[in-house]
């Protein structure tokens, strides 16, 4: 194979939309951790149907709901729910904070909300406000958190005056006696507080699993050319379907497949999994089930290669064809598209790109790593790369992502754009992805969006 990238290869014959027997639409089931909750079994939760007019009213009854420490929950009814903003008001130590922060910065009620932090000071008198601050700075997410939810829920009580209370758990650590002529300095800690506790909850892998799966949902059935489609939710985590599979998975595929033959226009299905698949025999074996099931529907199953499987087979030094021959003969590979990397699904909270509202707030560092900020599985945008691919005025275009974001930052005095692809692969190495198979996703250095050169089964090599 040439080592140029041929954007144009994604319209001839050998993508996996030219394939298709019906040109008008799909029957698409998402499948993912859509609620977060373990309460209830997956095979009592419905699949739902969803489409753009009906996205927020299938959110509000899914409910989607995380977990944090000290009895604390938070619940997501529309997409707004993820963003810091929409936590001020639901989450009461944020709100006290604030309520806290309001009295120090009001000439009439500072001196009160000062009397309330020297009634519960807990520190050294002689520790001034900079050190505390610096104590706070230095302080990592994981203690932030440790020390705000980190302790065991306390009892429900009408007693009204919560900041009180507040004040003596998460800002005495870091104030003084002496706070008359100091109240800019006391509200900079609380600040920075704040920014601590929403900069450690949106970096929690659960926090972020439930946006990235919701975020990218939202944008395939608001696609073009969506409304004729047919969207379902199936509410199952990898760890669940997983578990499922070593029970042998019947349940699982005898349920779907009845749903799937309760459409009578023959729709091709596709099976897009929030997934992702290492080299492991564990996932191999799911990969392989979610395979057959896809087969079985009379479609295709979509997900995302993990790092592993890309570093040991595909890209690392240990690569050898028989190897992926083999592992391809094990999984069903002519039911099975995997796409590499993930994208960027939304810009950083900060100033410059995504400002919060309640305050002056940045997400990630001045130079921006890659934990920090928010990835999708690259499968839901290979769902919306197909549909775009039905259509017969389909050009170069349907397997370009233009709505993918990108970001300047500043490294050694010259600005940087952050492409929208996690992994910035060069030519060589998209070429090694065809070459196996996977449908790589290739993010660029100067412009925004992302692009697949083509989309094929695994067995399409």
């Amino acid at each position: 194979m040439s080592s140029r990238i041929d954007f144009k290869m994604g319209l001839n014959a050998r993508g996996i939309a030219s394939k298709k027997e019906h040109a008008n639409a799909y029957r698409i089931y998402v499948l993912g951790d859509f609620s977060g909750k373990r309460d209830t079994a997956w095979s009592q939760r419905n699949i739902q149907r969803i489409d753009s007019d009906t996205f927020e009213p299938v959110m509000t009854q899914i409910r989607p709901t995380l977990d944090l420490d000290s009895g604390v929950t938070l619940h997501f009814e529309s997409i707004e729910d993820f963003h810091p903003d929409a936590w001020f008001n639901k989450i009461r130590i944020l709100a006290d904070l604030l309520e806290l922060k309001k009295a120090l910065s009001n000439p009439k009620t500072a001196a009160q909300a000062a009397a309330k932090i020297q009634s519960f000071n807990q520190t050294d008198p002689n520790q001034n406000i900079s050190a505390q601050t610096q104590q706070v700075d230095a302080e990592t997410e994981a203690d932030t958190l440790q020390r705000l939810l980190g302790k065991a829920p306390e009892p429900k009580t009408d007693k009204a005056d919560t900041v009180e209370r507040l004040i003596e758990r998460v800002v005495s650590p870091y104030i003084t006696k002496d706070v008359s002529l100091q109240y800019q300095a006391l509200i900079d800690v609380i600040e920075k507080t704040v920014s601590q506790f929403l900069r450690t909850l949106l970096q929690r892998q659960d926090f972020k699993s439930l946006e990235s799966l919701w975020r990218a949902t939202e944008a395939l059935v608001n696609e073009e050319y969506a409304d004729e489609q047919c969207f379902f939710l199936v509410d199952i985590s990898q760890a669940e379907l997983m578990a499922a599979v070593n029970e042998g998975g019947s349940e699982f595929k005898e349920r779907l497949l009845a749903h799937v033959q309760l459409d009578d226009e023959g729709r091709d299905v596709l099976l897009v999994g929030d997934f992702s698949f290492a080299g492991s025999a564990e996932d191999a074996e799911l990969l392989k089930f979610l395979g057959a099931t896809a087969k079985a529907c009379g479609g295709c199953f979509l997900g995302a290669a993990g790092q592993s499987l890309i570093d040991s087979a595909i890209l690392g030094e240990s690569k050898k064809d028989g190897d992926w021959t083999r592992y391809l003969s094990e999984i069903n590979a002519d039911s099975v598209v995997l796409a590499y990397p993930r994208y960027l699904l939304r810009l950083p909270y900060g100033l410059k790109r995504d400002p919060v509202e309640t305050l002056a707030f940045e997400e990630c560092s001045e130079v921006p790593v890659r934990n920090e900020l928010l990835w999708g599985n690259p499968a839901l945008l290979c769902a919306r790369a197909l549909i775009r691919m039905t259509q017969e005025d389909s050009t170069d275009n349907a397997l370009l992502m233009s709505d993918v974001p990108v970001f300047s930052y500043i490294l050694d005095d010259e600005p940087v754009l952050q492409p929208g692809a996690e992994t910035l692969l060069n030519e060589t190495q998209v070429n090694a992805l065809l070459s196996k198979g996977i449908a790589p996703l290739i993010g660029f250095r100067q412009r925004q969006g992302v692009q697949f050169p083509i989309i094929t089964t695994l067995a399409d090599r």
